[in-house]
């Protein structure tokens, strides 16, 4: 603290010097790009900010305009709802968003920067709606609920509805289930049908909860589930939210999926279980022999039957998976049979360590969270060993629970692993090269490689891409308008690489296209990797790009 209180106020008056002087656009995007996403204090400190963004707005109409525009919207994120975005700023925003002759990407980051603080107005959202740009339609829309009269609304999203792009139809679909419910059903049922996997994916899965008691709704689903020659995906979203909408007419589709070849299928048919309170279901569907499956089950058996299934969160503990573990370990959360609890958490512990595996971080927290609530200080010696873990956060956490247990400091000291080599000339013969995905169907794209941004996460996509790391994995998360995620073996969050990877955060943005580095915490990639399917701002500064 002392330390920013000596050197706060000379950064921020050094950086508000340049807005006065410096003339360089591309310097001055940076200017606003830095003051959007600074770490402000005090309120005052907040408004002087918006008078220098102010200042910074002439540059909205040059080739910096993107990133100057960007600024303001990490700055409205970061502040807008501590102290209210500045009339005048709030007007450049406005003029900003409606400008048709406005770079593009511009027009997007000031939109958002409305949305950010709910300030989007009907004319604003209005003109954005009509602009060539599909993302920026899509943001329009994102502010539906914020047009005045039903009818502006609904036109509105009708237009949506109908939209060439397939980004404005899911957005149009979301946001109709969001701000008119009941009566968006129709469109909802017109949606399973659109060509657009995305979109359809996306309206089977709104129809079970906006289109309830509906039998138009339920008679769609149910044809959905027995078109023999749909793909398993259909077949999946149809059985969750037939499951919603007409419970007593699933239980036939239920029984197949659980019994399905596909994994993916009996994983939805642990999630539709949840929807039925199906416990006798998930209790089979717990002991599966795909660990995805088995984490749903558990994961869905601890809402519906709680502790009295106690042992079987106690056996996945003995799983592989790294999110099965972590599933069971928070499932065991207040347990009543608290020594057997205990017993096989610890177990899980010294197993799991021995891998000396970074990515068991998160599966091992939550076992020591647990072991705190159900443990016993018989078991400090048996703990003593992860005082020095090659892991500092769980060598630490170690130190807090021996601390809380013998009354005496406990104090870390970890040993990390040895930090894996880095060659400057692999790197230098990476410059230029392109990674190129293909597909199982044969579809192919290339990705270009940011050496000088991103060096460290280059090298080490590149070298596992080149031993053949990535072969024959999967896209296993889809999120329409957010994400597309893959690189698991495992097929889920928690199954990737062994060692983690250093974040590399610059001045480039989630645009949509960029790839970025999974992580779950700073400086946790696993090599998995998403590529954001919309502009994602905020992930700027939080995920490698």
């Amino acid at each position: 603290a002392g330390v920013r209180d000596a050197v706060w106020p000379v950064l921020l008056a050094q950086l508000g010097r340049r807005v006065s002087v410096e003339r360089d656009p591309a310097v001055r995007g940076m200017l606003a790009l830095s003051l959007g996403r600074l770490p402000y204090a005090a309120s005052e400190e907040i408004l002087q900010a918006q008078a220098w963004l102010v200042a910074l707005a002439g540059g909205l109409s040059g080739p910096a305009a993107p990133d100057v525009a960007r600024g303001f919207e990490s700055f409205a994120r970061l502040t807008g709802r501590r102290v209210p975005l500045a009339e005048t700023l709030q007007t450049v925003l406005r003029e900003l968003a409606r400008e048709e002759r406005s770079d593009p990407q511009a027009r997007r980051s000031a939109l958002g920067a409305l949305l950010a603080v709910q300030t989007a107005d009907p004319v604003t959202l209005t003109a954005a709606f009509r602009a060539p740009d599909p993302l920026l339609r899509r943001l329009a829309l994102v502010g539906a609920a914020g047009v005045s009269g039903p009818e502006a609304r609904t036109s509105l999203l009708q237009a949506g509805f109908n939209d060439g792009s397939a980004l404005v139809r899911v957005e149009a679909l979301r946001q109709g289930a969001r701000v008119i419910g009941e009566a968006a059903c129709a469109r909802l049922l017109d949606g399973i049908r659109d060509p657009t996997p995305m979109v359809s994916l996306v309206a089977l899965d709104l129809v079970g909860s906006s289109c309830a008691g509906n039998p138009l709704a339920t008679s769609a689903l149910l044809a959905v589930m027995q078109d023999s020659a749909a793909p398993w995906q259909r077949h999946a979203h149809a059985l969750v939210s037939v499951a919603r909408a007409a419970p007593d007419r699933s239980m036939e589709a239920l029984g197949s999926a659980r019994t399905a070849n596909l994994w993916q299928l009996r994983m939805y048919a642990a999630r539709a279980a949840l929807v039925l309170r199906d416990s006798s279901t998930l209790r089979r569907l717990a002991a599966d022999r795909t660990a995805n499956v088995r984490e749903a089950a558990l994961s869905a058996l601890h809402e519906v039957s709680g502790h009295r299934d106690d042992s079987l969160y106690r056996a996945a503990l003995g799983a592989a998976d790294y999110q099965l573990v972590l599933t069971a370990a928070n499932a065991l959360a207040g347990s009543p049979e608290r020594e057997e609890a205990a017993l096989a958490l610890l177990a899980a512990l010294v197993r799991i360590s021995g891998e000396r595996s970074e990515t068991s971080r998160d599966p091992r927290l939550a076992i020591l969270a647990r072991l705190a609530e159900l443990g016993r200080p018989e078991l400090a010696p048996r703990l003593r060993r992860y005082l020095a873990d090659f892991d500092p956060v769980i060598a630490d956490s170690a130190a807090a629970l021996l601390t809380s247990w013998t009354g005496r400091a406990a104090v870390s000291r970890p040993r990390p692993l040895a930090p894996l080599p880095i060659s400057v000339a692999k790197l230098e013969r990476l410059r230029g090269k392109r990674l190129q995905f293909t597909m199982s169907s044969g579809t192919r794209f290339e990705v270009a490689l940011l050496v000088d941004s991103a060096p460290l996460t280059v090298l080490r996509v590149a070298a596992l891409a080149a031993r053949g790391y990535y072969d024959g994995l999967s896209f296993h998360r889809v999120v329409p308008n957010f994400v597309i995620q893959g690189g698991s073996p495992g097929a889920n969050e928690y199954a990737g690489q062994p060692r983690f990877m250093r974040d590399e955060l610059g001045p480039a943005s989630h645009a949509r296209g960029t790839l970025g580095i999974s992580t779950r915490g700073r400086d946790t990639g696993d090599a998995q990797l998403f590529i954001n399917l919309v502009d994602n701002p905020r992930l700027d500064y939080d995920y490698t790009v």
